[in-house]
């Protein structure tokens, strides 16, 4: 599936797409975001064009701008973004939460929707409902020690062992069923970590609508089921069948994708191929958008900026993200056009599989990212890892870089290769989410080891997602930058620009390549000392 960015109502909306044919959105489960539904978007896509979005506040969607959304909120985002995408009329398929956002806006717009499947439809008593609201969503918190990790995994783990999760008694154990294997369990665990504080205002918003008036009013040919395995299978007794059919559905994505599609298919009449994805434009924030490249599509952020200026493009300190980098980001934005990109296999960039690389190789995907951003001539910025590679997209493409910022790149006589590999450790998912842990002390010491401090614990827990969501690769751009010569000679100007914040270089393993200018002293003072250099 190719993962793109659209803007709704001057917000952003993250979504995968795949498939030809007649168009069916997809839109998942509280906590997490699209990427469980991969396998059934999988399937469909043999006979449709497949939209799996984020709902707001969730994985890459911006959350809604109101304090308290209920599901006319989310029902009118979702309108929002179908409009956005030139979708006047889909098939529309959802679970759990996604199934009440479904449902409320099938019922406010049954022309636009073709067809609807309601996937886990909760139907809670009064009691049940404040029971929820009272002990379901206890807050994420970063904690000094990484134990809201764990208890972020606890949660979901006991999602598939107790309805609701929270009370482990034997009344409320669910049947015996596999436990999704830990992969699964990662997915759902590191959406909910990453939603932070927005993730109860959908799961509350889902709680407080009862979906049985909005059935009542419902003219969509509609299919509701729950598989045997959902919590939610016993509410299909709850739910009135007058204007609907339920059944029940077998786990898997395959067969699930039969009911859904066979569902679909008799009501696609005069639905024709919907248009190709919509660029995305910039909003006032830093927007994001996915560029092709040869190691795969790279997320890049970026901001709006005057006309004419030459661009400030920033490789973050790998295994970071471009999210670390933000500062330099915003700073810079109001005199610069800015592009920060996350490095192939790290952050939110979707490397190709199986995942090898080598420095030649990210320099290329990087002159890729210009490419495919319009970029001709930049000032190019690397922190950490990411200086190496900077330089490196110097050193081969010189008309490309105008002058090269360089903010604490590694001593290749002391960051070795096997020094750079026993920093990016293996963080394989397993069944306890001891993963989880392991990572946010891989961080938490390498700021110890850096900076003779902790960062704070919002800092450290961004720095964590960043490379547990990228885990099969998160550590290959930091290898292959030191696992090369830095480049022998660099005609490009270099400026030292401040360190970053890196936790996997220590104090004292930062070289000092010979520095034209000293750019130091905060966004302001490098973008002057990159001017100074223009002739």
């Amino acid at each position: 599936m190719e993962r793109h960015f659209v803007t709704a109502g001057g917000l952003q909306v993250h979504y995968a797409r795949a498939g030809r044919g007649a168009p069916i959105v997809l839109l998942h489960a509280s906590p997490g975001d699209h990427r469980p539904l991969r396998g059934l978007a999988g399937e469909l896509a043999r006979r449709f064009t497949v939209y799996a979005l984020d709902t707001p506040g969730h994985g890459g969607s911006d959350r809604l701008p109101v304090a308290d959304p209920d599901m006319t909120d989310y029902a009118a985002a979702l309108g929002r973004t179908l409009d956005a995408l030139g979708l006047d009329r889909v098939h529309l398929y959802g679970t759990h939460t996604g199934a009440k956002i479904a449902l409320t806006f099938a019922v406010g717009h049954p022309g636009r929707v073709a067809s609807l499947v309601l996937d886990g439809l909760g139907v809670s008593t009064p009691e049940e409902r404040a029971d929820q609201l009272a002990n379901y969503l206890p807050p994420v918190r970063p904690r000094g020690d990484g134990a809201h990790l764990v208890s972020a995994w606890h949660q979901v783990r006991n999602m598939y062992l107790y309805w609701p999760w929270y009370r482990e008694e034997p009344a409320a154990r669910l049947p015996a069923a596999a436990m999704p294997s830990p992969e699964r369990l990662h997915e759902v665990t590191t959406g909910l970590l990453e939603a932070g504080d927005a993730y109860p205002l959908a799961y509350r918003a889902a709680f407080i609508c009862d979906p049985v008036p909005l059935l009542a009013r419902l003219t969509v040919p509609t299919l509701i089921l729950a598989s045997p395995d959902d919590p939610l299978h016993a509410h299909l007794s709850r739910i009135p069948t007058t204007r609907s059919r339920t059944e029940p559905s077998g786990g898997d994505p395959a067969r699930l994708a039969v009911l859904v599609g066979e569902h679909a298919a008799v009501r696609s009449g005069g639905m024709t191929e919907p248009p190709g994805s919509p660029a995305p434009s910039v909003t006032g924030t830093p927007a994001r958008r996915y560029v092709p490249a040869r190691t795969g599509a790279s997320l890049v952020r970026w901001a709006a900026p005057p006309s004419g200026a030459r661009p400030l493009v920033v490789l973050p300190p790998a295994p970071a993200s471009g999210r670390a980098v933000r500062r330099l980001l915003e700073g810079a934005a109001a005199s610069r056009p800015v592009v920060a990109v996350d490095l192939p296999g790290t952050g939110d960039s979707e490397p190709r599989h199986p995942f090898t690389t080598d420095l030649d190789e990210l320099a290329g995907a990087v002159v890729d990212v210009l490419d495919g951003l319009g970029l001709n001539t930049v000032d190019l910025y690397g922190g950490g890892a990411g200086a190496v590679i900077a330089a490196a997209v110097a050193a081969r493409h010189p008309d490309r870089v105008h002058a090269l910022a360089l903010a604490a790149p590694p001593d290749p006589r002391v960051v070795t290769p096997d020094l750079a590999a026993r920093r990016t450790p293996g963080l394989v998912p397993d069944d306890h989410g001891v993963h989880l842990l392991r990572a946010w002390h891989l961080v938490r010491d390498g700021a110890l080891r850096a900076a003779a401090r902790v960062f704070d614990p919002d800092d450290l827990h961004m720095r964590v997602l960043d490379i547990v969501k990228a885990w099969p690769c998160y550590g290959t751009a930091f290898r292959a930058a030191l696992g090369g010569p830095w480049p022998a000679e660099l005609r490009t100007p270099v400026v030292v620009a401040d360190p970053p914040g890196d936790p996997f270089l220590a104090s004292g393993e930062t070289a000092s390549p010979p520095f034209h200018h000293d750019g130091r002293g905060g966004a302001a003072r490098l973008l002057a000392a990159l001017d100074e250099l223009t002739v």
